[in-house]
């Protein structure tokens, strides 16, 4: 494995290891068998709240050495609880509704696990949710990506209080040989060998209120999530502009200005503009770069002419927003609509 530097080695919630310890106690004390080949004691997974993924990636494939089932991250993914711990957790189940909620998840899911960005994005038809990892998960790939899904699909129908079916799940790995068990596991169809793995959730739904919505405590945990991640982001100075491209993409147009931006992210525009600055990125390029994804939309989506678009997407010239899209896809409106349904996207 890849040795990083212990002050920048990504981290990830002990509880996951304690979850998998659950799973295995059945079978006798698993933590001679969990921790092999590791410098650590369980008392340290039990007491502290995170540990390096390095560790954990050893960890979790001892587990799924002794179990001897590739499969395990469908049994331990179950547990509602796993993406609902700590200030994580005040931002997201707490929230209003079921937008609200996966928009908190996707904001703050680097608080669960360091090393996994979630990017959300609100379209006329669907929330989109995809995760990517930061770090090299070795062979624990696949379940750790499996217990994603679980842990997504748990938040959900903890909003829902019935199973979820009406979406779908995507995986970026090819189908596994135990696939037959996703059919109990999740409940909507599975799609594998996807760009990113993630889920898709019809627009229809994502206004169904949580029944555990407490506005006090949304806002607590939203404001110390926020605290959390600036520290976590001032740690390794990047990731403000993914996490504003995340903010981005769960507003519909016309998109908030900067200052409304800081203001959520409890920054001045001054610090806020340093620290884009420092990712080599501004805000300008990045409300850009959302407001032109909302352009495809548009155009492949639906019918609405080019003067409609501009003005949903906030431009009041037509020609403004013309030249704005020639320059960021080298062609016309028109143009772009036309080979788009010539491909057949």
């Amino acid at each position: 494995m890849k040795n990083t530097p212990p002050d920048t080695m990504p981290r990830i919630s002990t509880l996951f290891a304690r979850l998998i310890a659950r799973e295995l106690s059945p079978l006798g004390d698993p933590w001679p068998a969990l921790l092999k080949g590791l410098q650590l004691e369980a008392n340290q997974i039990l007491q502290q709240p995170q540990m390096p993924l390095q560790d954990f990636n050893r960890l979790l494939e001892n587990a799924l050495e002794a179990s001897n089932d590739p499969g395990l991250g469908l049994r331990f993914g179950r547990h509602p609880n796993l993406m609902m711990s700590g200030e994580a957790m005040f931002a997201a189940i707490a929230a209003p509704n079921l937008m609200e909620v996966m928009q908190a998840i996707g904001d703050f899911s680097r608080l669960q696990a360091e090393y996994i960005e979630m990017e959300v994005w609100v379209g006329l038809k669907k929330l989109r949710l995809r995760a990517r990892e930061t770090s090299s998960l070795d062979s624990t790939r696949r379940t750790q990506h499996e217990v994603m899904i679980l842990s997504l699909q748990n938040a959900i129908e903890l909003v829902l209080g019935r199973p979820f079916t009406e979406g779908r799940y995507w995986f970026s790995f090819p189908e596994p040989e135990y696939s037959k068990r996703y059919e109990e596991a999740f409940h909507c169809p599975c799609e594998f060998d996807a760009d990113s793995s993630g889920i898709d959730i019809p627009r229809s739904l994502t206004q169904a209120p949580s029944p555990y919505f407490n506005q006090a405590l949304w806002e607590r945990g939203r404001n110390n999530s926020l605290a959390l991640m600036t520290e976590l982001n001032s740690r390794d100075r990047q990731l403000y502009s993914q996490h504003i491209l995340s903010l981005l993409r769960g507003k519909r147009p016309p998109l908030p200005d900067l200052n409304e931006v800081a203001r959520h992210l409890a920054l001045s525009e001054r610090t806020l503009l340093r620290r884009l600055h420092e990712e080599q990125q501004s805000y300008r390029d990045l409300r850009l770069q959302v407001v032109m994804e909302w352009a495809d939309h548009y155009l492949c989506d639906t019918d609405t002419s080019v003067e409609a678009i501009a003005a949903l997407l906030g431009y009041q010239d037509a020609g403004n927003f013309r030249r704005a899209f020639r320059r960021h896809f080298q062609c016309t409106p028109n143009e772009y609509r036309d080979q788009q349904i010539q491909t057949g996207k």
